[in-house]
């Protein structure tokens, strides 16, 4: 049925609330993003009304049944001769009775009858064509169509004869996604032939519909029998896969679109980070150097340009921390040439030192930009203790404020909002309150009072704090602020856990799911869901790295959309919903001991053993480029989706 008017922005805007009323929230983020920034924008979203994608579906099948019923009632006469109902088309010719469908024509009661039959039935035709009864049918429109699982066109079937014995279903290989026929034939003809084989024929009854008029002054599909659903086709899984795969089968190549860069330093990269709302300037650190590298003109001939922030140069000073604020304004850099001593210098986004902050008495080991503001949370250590400070860059005040001290160390923090920080230490989490000062508010205890809480991430979910951490040695996970614990994720160490990002729109962020990311050195990537209300975390995908490839470290896109892990050579990238197979692959240039020897290059191979786990993973604010640091080498990893 064809509605006047109806425009391609009327049609996403029904598709995009159906996603969003179905809780389908990732559906919505995807169609947003390739259609319209802000659908709620257009200037018709304030006069449709609720699930109005399934009621003109609704209505516009059922006036389509009614229209065909009229047609029907007009031009049927009852066939003295054969007490059949045919139909006079406009041009006097007698078709079939049988209406069409609103998804096309009706199947016929047979596709195929064991041979015996066949030749009764050619038999009998052959004596009515001869007395002039009836019409000879030619081999192609004798054709139809057989549906499996006693369904045609959506509705049940009263009865299905059982399959006929004879010829077995022909064989099919399928791998990454191609299936090899056998022969000549077609898909199409395949089909045929084994439904044949199932199905000898079909007896269609059609549910009694009693139309009703809903609330708009409508006919509704109301007092239609609803039939039961047909039982589920499960897909099969293969190895490590848990999704449904689709095309494309096979991980794209990201090697053409990869630009590597050499560091110019005696360390290996520890960290890589984009600026933020700049997918232009990358940040590349390690022990003994720090850099900014302005990538313009990198797919043409226009090498990047790099500006160098430390170099120590042999004199014992160290890079231990390094952070950009949310708006990318500054970029605080953490230095220290003895453990009893540590300072943080202010860069601009053009790498030009602004500010040197005080001295402080330890050993910088982490900086924690707030959320939004320049407020941030610095982390002092000395191997067996700790202290967490604030510093705000609006004050600018002549010393740190006093710190609050741990007895223990405190492996890291977590903005959860601009007034709410976690940080997780041994056999411990601490929640503070942030005002003009850290607030200690309250300690989360867990069982273990020695484990190791090595990662903590925070959000908030239908406005109530969630924190979330877990130890890298034990594999535990563990939710303090409402009492919910997993042992042994893992087969081997975590080494990085993440929230996924919340979408920014509110009427999302209701539906959305907690999800949690979690990479390990068994090889595997796992995303789990947190379901607080039951308070149970449920594994969602186990995504495979592949044999003896340990995942080192792994991100969500900025959307949520994709995750990314490394491994010694290699990076994958997954679709968040789908999981199963990688959606693309980019391998490291391989670096073997012959080679290494040929050119007079050990010291290279050496270096690259030394680096084997080190690799640090970052996505720009765009989510269209990754940037891999592994040895003394970053690969700028341009995306294609």
């Amino acid at each position: 049925m064809a509605y006047a008017g109806l425009t391609s922005h009327h049609v996403n805007y029904l598709i995009w609330r159906y996603f969003q009323e179905s809780g389908h929230a990732q559906a919505a983020i995807m169609l947003q993003r390739a259609w319209h920034q802000n659908p709620d924008d257009l200037p018709f979203a304030s006069y449709i009304k609720p699930h109005a994608l399934v009621t003109l579906i609704q209505k516009g099948l059922l006036y389509y049944e009614l229209e065909q019923s009229l047609d029907k009632a007009c031009n049927c006469f009852l066939s003295k001769s054969r007490g059949a109902i045919l139909t006079i088309s406009q041009d006097g010719n007698p078709v079939s009775s049988t209406p069409a469908s609103f998804f096309g024509p009706l199947a016929s009661d047979s596709h195929d009858v064991p041979a015996e039959v066949k030749d009764q039935g050619e038999f009998a035709k052959g004596k009515d064509a001869a007395d002039g009864n009836i019409p000879p049918t030619s081999p192609k429109s004798a054709e139809s169509k057989v549906t499996t699982d006693g369904v045609v066109n959506g509705r049940a079937n009263e009865a299905v004869t059982s399959p006929i014995s004879g010829k077995g279903r022909k064989s099919t290989s399928v791998k990454d996604g191609d299936t090899n026929l056998p022969g000549d034939e077609t898909p199409m003809e395949i089909d045929h032939q084994e439904a044949a084989q199932e199905q000898v024929s079909v007896t269609r009854a059609s549910p009694s519909v009693e139309p009703m008029v809903d609330g708009d002054g409508d006919v509704g599909m109301g007092g239609q029998e609803e039939r039961e659903p047909s039982p589920p086709i499960f897909t099969l899984t293969v190895g490590q896969s848990t999704g449904v795969q689709i095309s494309p089968s096979k991980a794209a190549d990201l090697g053409p679109d990869t630009t590597l860069l050499d560091v110019d330093g005696d360390s290996h990269i520890t960290q890589t980070l984009w600026r933020p709302n700049d997918p232009t300037v990358v940040t590349a650190a390690g022990d003994t150097f720090c850099g900014l590298w302005k990538l313009s003109g990198l797919r043409s001939s226009i090498s990047p340009t790099h500006e160098s922030l430390v170099e120590t140069k042999g004199d014992g000073s160290c890079v231990t921390a390094l952070n950009w604020d949310s708006a990318g304004t500054m970029l605080a850099v953490a230095t220290y040439s003895d453990p009893m001593h540590g300072t943080i210098t202010m860069y601009g986004q053009e790498g030009t030192a602004i500010d040197l902050l005080p001295d402080l008495p330890r050993m910088v080991s982490g900086l924690h930009w707030a959320p939004r503001g320049l407020r941030m949370a610095v982390v002092l250590s000395d191997g067996q203790h700790s202290e967490l400070t604030l510093w705000d860059q609006a004050v600018r005040p002549d010393e740190f404020p006093s710190p609050k001290v741990i007895d223990g160390l405190i492996h890291d923090v977590s903005w959860c909002d601009e007034e709410l920080m976690y940080a997780s230490g041994d056999g411990s989490v601490y929640e503070y309150r942030v005002d003009a000062d850290i607030d200690f508010v309250k300690t989360y205890t867990s069982t273990d009072r020695q484990e190791p809480w090595t990662f903590v991430a925070s959000a908030t979910i239908d406005g109530s704090p969630i924190a979330v951490t877990a130890s890298s040695s034990t594999t535990n996970i563990w939710i303090p602020t409402h009492d919910i614990s997993l042992s042994a994720a893992h087969h081997g160490d975590i080494t990085a856990l993440e929230l996924r990002p919340q979408p920014q729109s509110s009427v999302l962020q209701k539906s959305a799911a907690l999800l949690l990311a979690t990479s390990s050195m068994d090889d595997t990537l796992k995303l789990w869901n947190i379901d607080v209300d039951s308070k149970e975390i449920h594994c969602m995908h186990r995504l495979y790295l592949g044999p003896s490839s340990p995942a080192l470290c792994s991100r969500f896109s900025p959307d949520g959309y994709a995750i990314a892990a490394a491994t010694h050579d290699k990076l994958m990238i997954w679709n968040v919903e789908r999981g199963g197979l990688p959606m693309a692959k980019w391998t490291a240039p391989n670096i073997t001991k012959d080679d290494t020897e040929q050119d007079g290059l050990n010291s290279k191979m050496e270096d690259f053993e030394d680096s084997a786990f080190y690799r640090s993973l970052s996505w720009d604010s765009d989510g269209k480029k990754l940037a891999l640091g592994f040895g003394k080498q970053m690969a700028i990893i341009n995306l294609q989706r």
